[in-house]
């Protein structure tokens, strides 16, 4: 069997923070669209269009990438007063950022607008995956590669931080035996490049801004 085609770290966050049983979303949508900017910025920087320096991050080549999510983002930065630091950009992107990821997934496929016909009154139009397993495969891929201590690859590693970073681990890692977390740990610490583990740090420190103190 082969495996599936494997996406881009934004679309896997975006797959893996939605239950396959109806698709119910399992962070709230300011999370989400946090750990959505996120992972735009790390795919901008796997495009090798910022460059880090100190907090600041830096367009060094505002050519678009050929995606329409990443480039929206990079365009947007290339015309900004910048630079400002990944926590100001997560935070500026928060907002927009998973509309621009579900567009990706539809073109991809992945997503269909579906209608439900109402015998009265106009019908209902809504986002539905196109395979109620795709929210799995994410973070079955993950898990996989620590149940046979494999490395991650850097998309991944990053891709498995933020699902720490805004507690989606809760839901998706919750089988992770502690072996397993420890082995995802020492990995972070010795693969996952000092730009990617800031870009995470900031998702954490927004995700806990995110969540009322009366539910930590």
């Amino acid at each position: 069997m082969t495996s599936p085609p494997k996406l881009a770290p934004a679309d896997d966050f975006y797959l893996a923070a939605h239950d396959g049983i109806g698709g119910r979303l399992l962070l709230s949508d300011r999370v989400l669209g946090v750990g959505l900017a996120a992972a735009l910025l790390g795919e901008l920087m796997f495009w090798r269009r910022l460059r880090p320096d100190g907090v600041l991050l830096h367009v060094v080549d505002a050519t678009p990438t050929g995606d329409p999510a990443s480039s929206a983002v990079l365009k947007r930065m290339a015309g900004g007063p910048g630079p400002y630091g990944a926590g100001q950009w997560i935070h500026y992107f928060a907002a927009e950022a998973t509309e621009l990821i579900e567009r990706r997934l539809i073109v991809a496929g992945v997503m269909r607008l579906e209608t439900k016909r109402r015998l009265l009154g106009a019908g209902t139009t809504s986002l539905v995956l196109t395979d109620p397993k795709s929210p799995g495969e994410p973070a079955a891929r993950i898990r996989t590669h620590l149940s046979y201590n494999e490395d991650l690859d850097v998309a991944d590693l990053m891709l498995a931080g933020l699902v720490l970073a805004t507690g989606l681990d809760e839901f998706v890692l919750d089988t992770c035996n502690p072996r397993d977390r420890a082995r995802l740990s020492d990995q972070f610490r010795r693969h996952l490049p000092p730009p990617l583990a800031h870009l995470v740090a900031q998702a954490r420190n927004l995700t806990a801004d995110a969540v009322p103190a009366a539910a930590r």
